[in-house]
This record gives structure tokens, sequence and C-alpha cells, in this order.
């Protein structure tokens, strides 16, 4: 993988009855050899170059659509609407106070406040505070660097070296805004408006404040949508998942059990991810994710199971008791879990998240 060189030559002699298996040609049990399968066709993928044949997911308009008007799609609509409104009426009403200086760029603090609400930057409280903690760490810099360069060679620099550190800062995201917020001050003062860097840094801590308090209200984090949307859709894979293996068509189209089992996994990685992301927050919304932990992992469980029950099915056509007694125990608990979690449950199928 590091070289991309070919995998070469495989010792994998072919075990009577089987189509693959270990060195030495014993017997073995079905899992091992469906991995001695996997392993070998992941090295004739990766041999031949077959990248573009990986079996990955296919969203259709229906499911972007169905994403965006969901659960989490209204929540998310929603805490940014009225950070946006809200933020946009403080904007107002400081760029007409008299004592707050008249400037043009009232749109700063409903543009930071709408950056704040996006999802994919951690928990929302620690993300505020950085943001924050950053500004005002960066100001402090800017503050005494300003005392010592000349102007406005020394801000060009500056801003030259502020550009250059953005991509080492992007380790932290406190750190990213201070360098970021040295560079605005110092491209602010090269513009010829120092006014607008204080103007920056106050508009910064309150879009800060504005979208701490609207993050938390109590109407926004009552559902958990987003962690809800996302144990949905896990459940929803492992249901169609687990319907095609035990279906007796699912010999004849691995591929498609393959396409199935993939998106399963990325599923439900996509709920343990949004869980943790849950737990991380203010215990205002951290409460509201409770016990969906446990419900990700018995669906973890199930889509396991799933995946044993065929390779039972390709190895000898028919599951033991073993198997369907632990689908029916996984599907119980999960029915359990879900009650406990607060989710909607139903009579068979991890549909029912």
């Amino acid at each position: 993988v590091r070289t991309g060189a070919p995998t070469g030559p495989l010792p994998a002699p072919a075990v009577p009855g089987a189509r693959s298996g270990p060195p030495g040609g014993t017997s073995v049990v079905p899992a091992l050899r469906a991995l001695h399968d996997a392993l070998l066709h992941a090295a004739e993928t990766f041999d031949r170059g077959f990248g573009n044949a990986l079996h990955t997911r296919r969203r259709t308009a229906v499911s972007l659509v169905r994403t965006a008007i969901g659960a989490a799609g209204r929540e998310y609509g929603l805490r940014v609407a009225l950070c946006f409104g809200v933020s946009v009426a403080v904007a107002q009403a400081l760029h007409h106070a008299r004592w707050y200086g008249n400037h043009p760029h009232w749109y700063w603090l409903p543009a930071t406040a709408v950056f704040l609400v996006k999802p994919d930057l951690g928990p929302l409280a620690s993300r505020v505070l950085c943001r924050a903690a950053g500004t005002v760490l960066g100001a402090v810099v800017f503050a005494g660097l300003a005392l010592l360069l000349p102007r406005p060679e020394g801000f060009v620099a500056l801003v030259a070296v502020s550009g250059a550190l953005i991509p080492v800062a992007t380790r932290h995201f406190a750190a990213q805004t201070a360098v970021v917020t040295v560079l605005v001050l110092a491209l602010v003062m090269v513009g010829g408006e120092p006014q607008a860097s204080w103007n920056r840094i106050v508009e910064t801590l309150l879009a800060c404040a504005i979208v701490l308090l609207v993050g938390h209200l109590p109407a926004l984090g009552q559902r958990g949508g987003t962690v809800r949307a996302r144990l949905t859709r896990a459940g929803e894979a492992a249901d169609v998942y687990l319907a095609h293996v035990l279906s007796d068509g699912t010999a004849r189209d691995r591929t498609g059990r393959w396409v199935l089992r993939r998106e399963a996994y990325r599923a439900l990685a996509e709920a343990r991810a949004a869980i943790d992301l849950a737990a991380a927050e203010l215990p205002a919304l951290a409460r509201h994710s409770e016990g969906t932990g446990a419900v990700a992992a018995t669906l973890e469980r199930l889509v396991d199971t799933t995946t044993a029950c065929a390779v039972q099915l390709d190895d000898t056509g028919r599951l033991t008791p073993r198997h369907t007694e632990r689908i029916a125990e996984l599907l119980g608990e999960l029915a359990e879990r879900c009650e406990h979690a607060g989710l909607r449950t139903g009579p068979a199928r991890p549909v029912a998240v």
C-alpha cells in the first residue's frame, strides 16, 4: 500500500471441498475459509487496480431529501435559523448605535454565528469556547506585535506568516482561530480600518454567546435528532442486510450482499460518531442521548451475527439452531434497549429503531 507495488503471489492452496484455505490444505471452519477468501479478493482487487469496483454506497436524490427534512435536518435548520436571526438583529442594533461606531462589516456577526453552528466542528460547547479563547489569544498576540512592527510593512509580513501557519494550526480549533484572528486583524489594519479590528473581536465574542445560548435551548436539545436519525438509518441498513441474507437468493447475489454489508457497517460507524459527539456535549444536550450507546452496541452485534449467518449459508447452505437463536436473542435485546432509550420499537426487526 505504501509503495503501490503489486502484491505478488500469495501462498493460499485450495482446500478440498472449499474455494480456498490456509497453507497445508487442512480443513478449517467456515469463518476462517471466508476470511481467506476475503483476503484473496482484497489482494486481487488491489493488485489489478480495481478501485472503481468497490462496493460503495449509492445515495439517491430521495435519500438526500429525507436526510434534509428528517429529524436531524430539521433540528440543524432550526438552530441555524435562530442563531442567524438573533445575530442579525444584534448586528443591526450595533450597526446603528452611536457609541459602537458605524462600520460596513455588520455581516461578520451572523456569518460567525452560522459557522459555529456547523455540526462537524466537535461538541457545541467546546467549539464555542475554543473560538472565544482563540479570538482573545489572537487579539492579544496581534496587539503585542502591532506595537513592535513597522507599518504597513510589518502588517504585510504578519499576513504572510499567519497564512503559512494555518496548515499547522489546524490541529486544534483554538489554535487555528488564534492564527486566523491575527491574519484578519492584520488584513484589516492594512486596509486602513483600525476600528474594525475592535469590532471584529467584540462581534466574535457576541456570536459565541448567541450560539452557546441558542444551542442549548430546551426545545432544540429535547429530541436529539441527529443521534436518533443516525440510529434509525443504522437500524434500517441492518434490517435490509439481515433480510437479504435470510432470503433464498442471497447465494446468487454475493455482490449485492457485500454492498449491503458495507452500508450497514458504515451507517453504524456514523451512528457511533454521532453518539460520541452527543455524549461530549453539556449535560443539557448529553442527557437526551442516554441509552443510545447500548442500542448501537446491540446493532453492531446483530450485523456481526448476520455476517456469520451469511458465511454459514455460503458454506453449508443452511443455518444452525445456534445462529437462529442468536438472531432472535439479539432482536429481543434490541427491542428492550430501544424502549429503555425512548426510541421507536417494532415487532421484529431493527428497522424499528
